[in-house]
């Protein structure tokens, strides 16, 4: 393969191709939570800390305040953009008292419609917050595109009064380590289609990207002065979100790098699990019927009974005493009640335990907020357990607790306890972590040196049968010749650890002459050793069609004496999404080649 390692490595390198960038922006697109932080090319050279995040998200009529917006979209009944964040809620609030609910539609906390999705379709929708679906493909783009909007005006009012070319910006979107590549392929193509160019976009893993952050804290001393971490230090990285839970390993290595020593793991276990808790004990005292009566048809009431509880999260400690009080909308639930039950609020509340009402304030007691909580913390820990157990972890000396969740005391406290031996760290500003993380890896995505994959890969292959060694169900016939269909052959296995850029070849070979083309199958499975492609938890996560033009112009000019020719393909592991190469033996060129993900939203992964 002469030239090979020159033209792959030109290859990575070109996927940010303009190095004279000007800022880099990074979008933490949450499931409650989303917001945007940058930093000049200038500024990360002086001081990789000195970033700018948004403080001008605004929440009218309550007392919550936030660095980042939610992440509500509105749109109209045509599908047009009206508003995102902060301003979508009260716009909505605006017009349904204008009567004018049926013309607007609005999307809070979608982004869990991709968790452990194997396989996404551009099919795939998402409900609004009264129950009517919407294609999910639109309410993604345009909510980055929100996001971007907001930005560009910014900067502009702000800091230039000039207007930002494509080539000035490298853009950074985060998304959940324990997301499969269809999640973040669906993301980059919401995000292309809000028109952020691809080469100029980087997919950044959320722990990862708090972990690197937490490397330029002063939080030990070392010869240098103060840092985070020295080499050789194993910590584990903690980023509880609003929807999910996302746990890495690192160990600091060489020249500042960090390398991971244990696959990302976590589930559903987010802020959000609090919040279904919560929802589930109102249900219980108001009736099934009447919460979805509330979401349906008094949306406004819903939204501010959980904008209340937010707050009340935030202030619930493990010192907590009396009882934790919450403002609802009491003329709104009452009159709702009366209409539809003939009953009142306060009747409704009488015999309820843990949670009493006085007045407009809804008091919670202690132990019934913790009985909130309790669920998600179980599961925390239990992943976190477990990747303690590993023997590639032995040596976590360092707990790093970082994410929007990661501000609550109760949470601190009982993590804490469990794991009163190692050293629990929570950043200031804990919830920007990711998003300032996220500015320093597109400054310099080479601090993370090496992965740990999450998923075996392999290719679908037909070897002479054996029958010693394969099925005999899986016994095929073709041009004469038995052979065994469905064997899935290895690329690497799950939970080997690659350094960036790691390539791995693989040789293949046409079937007919006159081939314009061919199409390689990619397997997936959470499971080290796999024999045949429909095995369990084994799925098809993609195809890649390799055009071959030399090919096809020789088999139609005679010119080839072969039926097979071969072709050689390059799988490239190591960095956030996996990328393929290929290369036509005839020509001796590498090609460009399409890598399209299976199409299926039915499938998902199960929980690490």
């Amino acid at each position: 393969m002469p030239n090979s390692e020159e033209e792959v490595k030109h290859t990575l390198e070109s996927i940010i191709t303009d190095q004279n960038y000007l800022f880099v922006v990074a979008l933490d697109f949450g499931t409650t939570y989303s917001g945007y932080a940058f930093s000049s090319r200038d500024q990360f050279r002086r001081n990789p800390l000195d970033i700018h995040s948004n403080q001008d998200w605004v929440a009218g009529g309550t007392s919550l305040i936030s660095l980042k917006t939610p992440t509500s979209l509105l749109i109209d009944k045509d599908g047009n953009f009206v508003a995102f964040g902060y301003k979508a809620e009260d716009r909505f609030y605006s017009e349904i008292a204008k009567d004018q609910r049926g013309n607007f539609m609005m999307f809070r906390r979608f982004k869990m419609k991709l968790h452990n999705k194997r396989g996404i379709s551009d099919n795939l929708y998402v409900e609004d917050v009264t129950g009517k679906g919407y294609p999910a493909k639109h309410v993604f783009t345009l909510s980055i595109k929100a996001l971007v909007h907001h930005f560009k005006e910014n900067i502009k009012k702000k800091i230039l009064n000039i207007e930002l070319s494509e080539k000035d910006l490298r853009w950074v979107l985060t998304v959940p380590a324990i997301w499969g590549d269809a999640a973040k392929e669906y993301m980059r193509q919401c995000a292309i289609k809000a028109g952020i160019p691809d080469k100029m976009l980087r997919i950044a893993l959320e722990p990862e990207a708090a972990s690197i952050y937490c490397q330029f804290l002063p939080i030990e001393r070392n010869p240098e002065g103060f840092g985070m971490t020295k080499e050789g230090t194993k910590y584990m990285i903690v980023d509880i979100g609003g929807g999910t839970a996302d746990i890495t390993v690192h160990e600091k290595v060489r020249d500042g790098k960090l390398r991971e020593l244990h696959q990302a793991t976590g589930g559903a276990c987010g802020g959000t699990a609090v919040d279904e808790e919560f929802e589930k004990c109102l249900s219980n005292i108001l009736g099934e019927n009447i919460m979805k009566t509330l979401r349906k048809s008094r949306t406004e009431t819903y939204i501010d009974i959980f904008r209340e509880f937010e707050v009340a999260k935030r202030a619930f400690t493990p010192n907590s005493t009396g009882p934790i009080r919450m403002t609802i909308s009491y003329v709104a639930l009452n009159e709702l009640l009366e209409e539809t039950e003939g009953k009142s609020l306060e009747e409704k509340f009488a015999n309820s335990e843990g949670m009493k009402l006085k007045k407009d304030k809804l008091h919670i007691d202690v132990e019934t907020m913790k009985k909130f909580f309790q669920p998600s913390i179980k599961e925390l820990i239990q992943h976190m357990q477990k990747i303690m157990q590993s023997p590639q972890t032995n040596g976590i000396s360092i707990i790093l607790l970082v994410g929007g969740s990661a501000d609550s005391q109760y949470i601190q406290s009982e993590i804490a306890s469990v794991f009163d031996s190692i050293r629990l760290i929570i950043p200031s500003e804990a919830g920007l972590a990711v998003l300032k993380g996220a500015v320093i890896f597109g400054h310099d995505p080479t601090l993370i040196k090496s992965r740990i994959l999450r998923f075996t890969y392999g290719t679908g292959v037909s070897p002479d049968f054996d029958p010693n060694i394969h099925k005999e169900e899986k016994k095929i016939t073709i041009d004469g010749v038995d052979r065994c269909r469905d064997c899935f052959s290895v690329i690497l296995s799950a939970g080997t650890e690659v350094d960036i850029g790691h390539k791995e070849v693989a040789m293949y070979s046409t079937t007919s002459m006159f081939q314009s083309g061919a199409v390689v199958k990619i397997f997936c499975s959470p499971k080290e050793e796999v024999k045949y492609t429909d095995d369990e938890g084994c799925f098809l996560l993609g195809e890649v069609y390799i055009p071959l033009p030399m090919n096809f112009l020789m088999g139609i000019l005679g010119m080839g004496n072969k039926k097979e020719l071969p072709f050689l393909v390059v799988y490239i592991f190591g960095d956030t999404e996996l990328k393929v190469m290929a290369k036509d033996m005839l020509s001796s060129n590498f090609i460009s080649c399409t890598f399209k993900l299976k199409e299926d939203n039915v499938e998902e992964e199960e929980e690490n």
